[in-house]
Protein backbone atom coordinates (compact mmCIF):
# COMPACT_ATOMS: atom_id res chain seq x y z
CA UNK A 1 0.00 0.00 0.00
CA UNK A 2 2.68 2.50 0.98
CA UNK A 3 4.81 1.83 -2.09
CA UNK A 4 1.97 2.94 -4.36
CA UNK A 5 1.94 6.52 -3.08
CA UNK A 6 5.33 6.91 -1.43
CA UNK A 7 6.87 9.43 -3.82
CA UNK A 8 8.30 12.58 -2.28
CA UNK A 9 6.89 16.02 -2.90
CA UNK A 10 10.28 17.63 -3.60
CA UNK A 11 11.06 20.84 -1.74
CA UNK A 12 7.79 20.74 0.24
CA UNK A 13 8.59 20.57 3.95
CA UNK A 14 6.83 20.23 7.28
CA UNK A 15 8.22 21.59 10.55
CA UNK A 16 7.23 18.84 12.96
CA UNK A 17 7.44 17.24 16.36
CA UNK A 18 8.39 13.56 16.15
CA UNK A 19 6.91 11.56 19.04
CA UNK A 20 9.02 9.06 21.03
CA UNK A 21 8.93 5.31 20.23
CA UNK A 22 5.97 4.45 22.48
CA UNK A 23 3.72 7.09 20.88
CA UNK A 24 5.11 6.39 17.41
CA UNK A 25 4.35 2.67 17.71
CA UNK A 26 0.88 3.32 19.19
CA UNK A 27 0.16 5.56 16.18
CA UNK A 28 1.40 2.93 13.74
CA UNK A 29 -0.82 0.33 15.41
CA UNK A 30 -3.87 2.59 15.15
CA UNK A 31 -3.05 3.31 11.51
CA UNK A 32 -2.98 -0.42 10.75
CA UNK A 33 -6.49 -0.74 12.20
CA UNK A 34 -7.72 1.64 9.49
CA UNK A 35 -6.20 -0.22 6.54
CA UNK A 36 -9.25 -2.52 6.03
CA UNK A 37 -11.49 0.53 5.67
CA UNK A 38 -9.64 1.94 2.68
CA UNK A 39 -6.85 3.96 4.30
CA UNK A 40 -4.54 5.26 1.58
CA UNK A 41 -1.42 4.49 3.61
CA UNK A 42 -0.22 2.89 6.83
CA UNK A 43 2.18 4.75 9.11
CA UNK A 44 5.68 3.34 9.51
CA UNK A 45 9.10 3.95 10.99
CA UNK A 46 10.85 4.94 7.75
CA UNK A 47 8.09 6.25 5.47
CA UNK A 48 4.79 7.85 6.44
CA UNK A 49 6.40 8.68 9.78
CA UNK A 50 4.07 9.66 12.67
CA UNK A 51 4.42 13.37 13.42
CA UNK A 52 2.71 16.50 14.75
CA UNK A 53 2.84 19.33 12.24
CA UNK A 54 3.75 22.89 13.18
CA UNK A 55 3.89 24.42 9.69
CA UNK A 56 3.77 23.05 6.14
CA UNK A 57 5.84 25.12 3.70
CA UNK A 58 7.46 24.67 0.27
CA UNK A 59 10.94 26.21 0.05
CA UNK A 60 13.10 26.71 -3.03
CA UNK A 61 16.37 24.72 -2.95
CA UNK A 62 18.59 27.80 -2.95
CA UNK A 63 16.80 29.12 0.15
CA UNK A 64 16.66 25.88 2.11
CA UNK A 65 19.89 26.43 4.07
CA UNK A 66 18.66 29.80 5.35
CA UNK A 67 15.23 28.31 6.09
CA UNK A 68 16.78 25.43 8.04
CA UNK A 69 18.98 27.82 10.00
CA UNK A 70 15.88 29.84 10.90
CA UNK A 71 14.08 26.74 12.19
CA UNK A 72 17.15 25.96 14.29
CA UNK A 73 17.28 29.51 15.64
CA UNK A 74 13.59 29.59 16.60
CA UNK A 75 13.93 26.16 18.23
CA UNK A 76 16.88 27.31 20.30
CA UNK A 77 14.79 30.11 21.83
CA UNK A 78 11.75 28.06 22.87
CA UNK A 79 11.36 25.47 25.58
CA UNK A 80 9.34 22.32 24.99
CA UNK A 81 7.06 20.60 27.45
CA UNK A 82 4.59 17.78 27.85
CA UNK A 83 2.12 16.76 25.14
CA UNK A 84 -0.81 14.42 25.73
CA UNK A 85 -2.90 12.35 23.36
CA UNK A 86 -6.45 13.41 24.21
CA UNK A 87 -8.77 11.66 21.74
CA UNK A 88 -9.06 9.70 18.53
CA UNK A 89 -10.95 11.60 15.85
CA UNK A 90 -10.63 9.19 12.92
CA UNK A 91 -8.35 9.45 11.04
CA UNK A 92 -6.23 11.35 13.60
CA UNK A 93 -4.97 11.14 17.16
CA UNK A 94 -5.53 14.55 18.70
CA UNK A 95 -3.23 16.11 21.29
CA UNK A 96 -3.79 18.91 23.74
CA UNK A 97 -2.57 22.40 22.81
CA UNK A 98 -0.55 23.81 25.71
CA UNK A 99 0.60 27.41 25.48
CA UNK A 100 4.25 26.46 24.86
CA UNK A 101 3.21 24.49 21.77
CA UNK A 102 0.93 27.23 20.44
CA UNK A 103 3.66 29.86 20.87
CA UNK A 104 6.21 27.61 19.17
CA UNK A 105 3.81 27.16 16.25
CA UNK A 106 3.17 30.91 15.94
CA UNK A 107 6.87 31.80 16.09
CA UNK A 108 7.78 29.16 13.50
CA UNK A 109 5.16 30.55 11.14
CA UNK A 110 6.23 34.15 11.79
CA UNK A 111 9.92 33.57 11.15
CA UNK A 112 9.86 30.94 8.40
CA UNK A 113 6.88 32.08 6.30
CA UNK A 114 9.11 34.58 4.40
CA UNK A 115 10.71 31.50 2.79
CA UNK A 116 7.39 30.34 1.30
CA UNK A 117 7.73 29.44 -2.37
CA UNK A 118 4.55 30.99 -3.74
CA UNK A 119 5.10 29.40 -7.14
CA UNK A 120 4.64 25.91 -5.70
CA UNK A 121 0.83 25.86 -6.09
CA UNK A 122 0.14 24.57 -2.59
CA UNK A 123 -3.61 25.18 -3.03
CA UNK A 124 -3.82 21.95 -5.02
CA UNK A 125 -2.47 19.91 -2.09
CA UNK A 126 -5.07 21.04 0.46
CA UNK A 127 -8.68 20.07 1.13
CA UNK A 128 -10.32 22.11 3.89
CA UNK A 129 -13.85 20.72 3.52
CA UNK A 130 -13.45 18.59 6.65
CA UNK A 131 -12.94 21.61 8.92
CA UNK A 132 -15.77 22.95 11.11
CA UNK A 133 -17.76 25.68 9.37
CA UNK A 134 -16.50 28.42 11.70
CA UNK A 135 -12.88 27.66 10.71
CA UNK A 136 -13.41 27.54 6.94
CA UNK A 137 -13.04 31.30 6.43
CA UNK A 138 -9.85 31.69 8.47
CA UNK A 139 -8.43 28.54 6.82
CA UNK A 140 -8.88 30.03 3.35
CA UNK A 141 -7.23 33.29 4.44
CA UNK A 142 -4.29 31.49 6.04
CA UNK A 143 -3.83 29.30 2.98
CA UNK A 144 -3.57 32.40 0.80
CA UNK A 145 -1.27 34.28 3.19
CA UNK A 146 0.94 31.52 4.60
CA UNK A 147 0.56 28.61 2.16
CA UNK A 148 -1.16 26.49 4.83
CA UNK A 149 -4.67 26.63 6.27
CA UNK A 150 -3.63 25.13 9.62
CA UNK A 151 -2.48 28.35 11.25
CA UNK A 152 -3.36 30.13 14.51
CA UNK A 153 -7.02 29.41 15.34
CA UNK A 154 -7.04 26.54 12.81
CA UNK A 155 -3.95 24.95 14.37
CA UNK A 156 -5.24 21.64 15.79
CA UNK A 157 -2.22 19.52 16.75
CA UNK A 158 -2.63 15.87 15.83
CA UNK A 159 -1.02 12.75 14.40
CA UNK A 160 -2.63 11.79 11.08
CA UNK A 161 -3.15 8.02 10.92
CA UNK A 162 -4.15 7.77 7.24
CA UNK A 163 -6.43 9.46 4.75
CA UNK A 164 -9.51 8.20 2.92
CA UNK A 165 -10.78 8.76 -0.61
CA UNK A 166 -14.28 8.77 0.88
CA UNK A 167 -14.03 10.95 3.97
CA UNK A 168 -17.51 9.94 5.14
CA UNK A 169 -16.25 6.41 5.81
CA UNK A 170 -14.81 7.59 9.15
CA UNK A 171 -18.33 7.82 10.58
CA UNK A 172 -18.89 4.07 10.12
CA UNK A 173 -15.59 2.84 11.60
CA UNK A 174 -15.75 1.33 15.10
CA UNK A 175 -13.70 3.07 17.82
CA UNK A 176 -9.99 2.33 17.62
CA UNK A 177 -7.80 1.03 20.43
CA UNK A 178 -6.54 4.25 21.99
CA UNK A 179 -4.27 5.15 24.89
CA UNK A 180 -4.00 8.61 26.48
CA UNK A 181 -0.22 8.65 26.33
CA UNK A 182 1.85 11.67 27.33
CA UNK A 183 5.39 12.52 26.31
CA UNK A 184 8.06 15.19 26.63
CA UNK A 185 9.00 17.29 23.62
CA UNK A 186 12.56 18.62 23.38
CA UNK A 187 13.30 18.70 19.64
CA UNK A 188 11.81 19.99 16.40
CA UNK A 189 12.43 18.37 13.01
CA UNK A 190 12.06 19.24 9.35
CA UNK A 191 10.50 16.54 7.18
CA UNK A 192 10.10 16.36 3.43
CA UNK A 193 6.49 15.64 2.59
CA UNK A 194 4.64 13.21 0.39
CA UNK A 195 1.01 12.31 -0.37
CA UNK A 196 -1.59 13.60 2.11
CA UNK A 197 1.10 15.82 3.68
CA UNK A 198 2.78 12.74 5.08
CA UNK A 199 6.30 12.79 6.52
CA UNK A 200 8.46 10.78 4.13
CA UNK A 201 12.01 11.80 5.03
CA UNK A 202 13.54 13.44 8.10
CA UNK A 203 15.85 16.20 6.87
CA UNK A 204 17.08 17.77 10.14
CA UNK A 205 16.37 17.77 13.86
CA UNK A 206 17.12 20.63 16.26
CA UNK A 207 16.98 20.84 20.07
CA UNK A 208 14.59 23.14 21.84
CA UNK A 209 15.84 25.38 24.62
CA UNK A 210 16.46 23.34 27.75
CA UNK A 211 13.96 24.17 30.47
Amino acid sequence: MNDLNASLWPNYFDIVILPPPAVRDHSIGASKQLAPYGGKFVLGRRRFIPHISLYHIPVRPERFAAFSNTVQDVSSKHTGGTLRLTSCEIPALMTDKPDWLFQLHLQMVKHTSPFLDRAYNVDQTWDTDYLPAELAGPARRYLKEFGSPLIDVVFRPHITLTSFENKNIAQSIPPLSFERLSFEVNTVSICEQGPSHSCQRIVATYPLLAS
